[in-house]
């Protein structure tokens, strides 16, 4: 599986797509914003766009949803408990930042162990609930996209609706640390970084 990092908008989201090299098949997860650098990705990739994948229902990671959608016609994945919010401009903080939800709904809704196909790989669905309701981590070969749950030397905020420190700090330890040491980890803002430097390093994890 290869994996391609774009870091979009105000916020500096990161958006990733995930592709499978021998069938071209794709997953676009969280398209932040900025939607022609992303179909330009697409393109220049010449990638089958199947999933549309969302970590979880906050506005910075939803900005070009139905962009994307409307070109690639891909189906759209959440977690079933981050389904409403996906239209809800005060559930994933659209009012907050002065922007609108997204008017496409989920197609495809995911719980903890889910599996979807993608090329001649597989992703597996690990629901991290504490930054909100229905985060979830997308976990295949040796990668992590660990959303607003794991960051570099820290953890996703959780004074947001939804979001629980005591939730998110057991999420990380029960999902995400049994995982091997070397499976890297990809964040919804900011560098790359391990389980295994996570687990030695973090501060926020004791």
């Amino acid at each position: 599986m290869r994996i391609i990092k774009l870091t979009l908008g105000a916020l500096d989201t990161n958006c990733y797509i995930l592709y499978d090299p021998d069938t071209k098949e794709a997953a676009v997860i969280d398209p932040a914003d900025e939607e022609t650098k992303i179909i330009d990705t697409i393109n220049n990739y010449n990638l089958k766009v199947k999933y549309i994948i969302i970590t979880h229902a906050h506005i910075d990671h939803l900005l070009a949803l139905d962009k994307v959608y409307e070109y690639t016609n891909a189906s759209v994945v959440i977690h079933f408990d981050d389904k409403d919010a996906l239209n809800n401009d005060v559930f994933n903080l659209a009012s907050f930042f002065n922007a609108k939800s997204p008017l496409k709904k989920a197609d495809i809704t995911v719980k903890n162990g889910d599996i979807l196909p993608l090329g001649e790989n597989t992703l597996t669905f690990i629901h991290t609930p504490g930054h909100n309701r229905g985060s979830m981590c997308i976990h295949t070969d040796n990668i992590l996209i660990s959303g607003d749950t794991l960051f570099n030397l820290s953890i996703g905020r959780t004074d947001y609706y939804g979001g629980n420190f005591d939730t998110i700090i057991n999420s990380i330890k029960k999902r995400l640390f049994v995982l091997d040491d070397d499976t890297k980890v990809y964040p919804g803002h900011g560098q790359e970084t391990t389980i295994g430097y996570e687990i030695k390093n973090n501060p926020f994890i004791r």
